[in-house]
This record gives C-alpha cells, structure tokens and sequence, in this order.
C-alpha cells in the first residue's frame, strides 16, 4: 500500500471518529447529555431544558480551545441541540469564559433566556444594556460567605465562592464553582477556574454531603495537581469527573494521569 493511501485512511478514520463524537447519540436510557463547546464551555440538557456554561468568550490567551465558528453560529441561530436555551451560567469574568457584548448581544436577541453571574461579570452586561436587567441574576458573593441558591424556570442552581487558582495572587477574582439540577433530577458541577486546594472546599462540607452530583467538570490541573484527586473523589461527592480547560496541547502529565477530559469540541456525551 502507497503512502497516499494510508495517509487517505488515516484521514477518513479521523473523519469518521470526529462524526461519532458530533453526533447525538442514540442511547434510549439516557436522562441528560452533554456536548462540550471549548474551553470550559459546555451544554447541559436533559431534553426539557438547556443550560449552556461559559459558552461566550474570545481571548484563549493563545494556548486553550475556542469554541469553534460553526458552534458559535448554531447557538447565535438557536440551531439543534444548541435551541430553547433556559439559561446561560457564568464562572468568572475572565476572557477565556465570557465577553459582556456576546452575552448581551445573546440575551438581547433571546428574551426567554437568562443569565446567572457573579456580579463582577454581569454589571458588565447591564452597563452595556440595560434593558436587560430583568433576565439577569446576579450573585455577589465574599470568600466564605454561604452559598447561595438561585432557581430560574425549575432549575436550581447552587452558587459558591471558590478562590481562582494562583491564591491568593488571584484572590479578587470572583470565581464561582455553581452545583446545578435540572427538573429531572440530573445534577453537575461546573467548576470554573477554583483553586485545587481543600482548604476552599472542606468549610462547606454540608454542601457537597447533602446531594450527590452525576458529573463535575474540573479544571483540568485538578487532576495534576496534591489536591486536586482528593478533591474530586472524596470531597465534592460526584459519581466522576471530566477536565476541562484543557489546552490545545495536551499537557503530558494529564495523558499520564489516567483521566477522562474534553479536547474536541463538538464531542456529546450521555448521561445514564
């Protein structure tokens, strides 16, 4: 066989692995998905409602993944899955998870979908339009203050400060670690950019004891880090983890760790 013919196999392959990881799955017993859209973006649904986490954002700072344009465009045209969006939720105020004039511009364009923010965040939204004060909720929350609880159109969502990662360095950032449940009962946690130390987590113990979460989605120096695995297995109460903020090149010491993470965008998987 021709080194052009293996090149065009190899290329195929890589075509159709791509398609796989694309497409909706057919799993009949599934009560939740999630389709990951870069960075730490990612879409929540369980068919009834749709949550979509960190999905507008433009500096990668030249090492994460971008949500790719054609995700961009499919949730700017409410095309399938990424349609009759309930809720956008945002970690923290930084480039590589939220631009102010993209989620205005969203909210503006979609009056039946709200935003839950840290205010560090959404104030930056409402100085941009006003009018859309009333589809926004804004959390504003001081390291150890008790976590607070949001509902918005039979979702729950649980809001908690967790220090950035690089404190205290970083420590007036406002980075939100949010638990949220659907109607269904399908619950995950999205965890921004914490910082992998228990000394954030252990004081709110009685958070995570009193529900057990299906799925967390973890930086992914979580995974590399003293912490971070603890963390992850014994103290947050999740059945499992998958990294995010993963960078385009794939640290070696994530490979080495055994760990599940998001690299593709576009790749969709079942919760069963």
């Amino acid at each position: 066989m021709t080194n052009l013919s293996i090149t065009r196999l190899k290329f195929t392959a890589l075509v159709l692995s791509t398609l796989m990881m694309v497409l909706p799955s057919a799993n009949a017993d599934s009560i939740g998905s999630i389709t990951y859209l870069g960075n730490e973006g990612i879409l929540l649904s369980n068919g009834d409602q749709k949550v979509l986490f960190d999905p507008f954002f433009h500096n990668v700072y030249g090492q994460y993944q971008a949500v790719p344009e054609e995700i961009q465009q499919a949730i700017k045209n409410n095309t399938p899955p990424y349609d009759d969006i309930d809720l956008i939720v945002i970690s923290h105020a930084h480039g590589d998870h939220f631009t102010a004039e993209t989620v205005a511009d969203y909210l503006s364009a979609n009056e039946n979908v709200f935003l839950v923010a840290p205010s560090q965040a959404s104030k930056t939204v409402t100085e941009l339009t006003a009018e859309l004060s009333d589809q926004i909720i804004s959390i504003e929350l001081n390291f150890g203050d008790a976590p607070v609880l949001t509902e918005v159109k039979n979702i729950a969502i649980e809001s908690v400060r967790i220090p950035h990662a690089g404190w205290p360095e970083r420590k007036d950032i406002a980075n939100l670690v949010h638990r949220v449940t659907l109607n269904n009962g399908v619950r995950i946690i999205h965890m921004g950019d914490a910082d992998p130390r228990d000394e954030h987590f252990k004081p709110f113990a009685n958070l995570w004891d009193s529900k057990t979460s299906d799925i967390s989605f973890p930086p992914y120096w979580f995974f590399v880090s003293e912490e971070g695995p603890t963390i992850l297995k014994e103290r947050i109460n999740s059945k499992k983890s998958i990294g995010v903020h993963v960078p385009v090149d794939v640290p070696q010491a994530l490979k080495d760790s055994g760990a599940e993470y998001f690299s593709l965008p576009g790749t969709k998987i079942d919760l069963p």
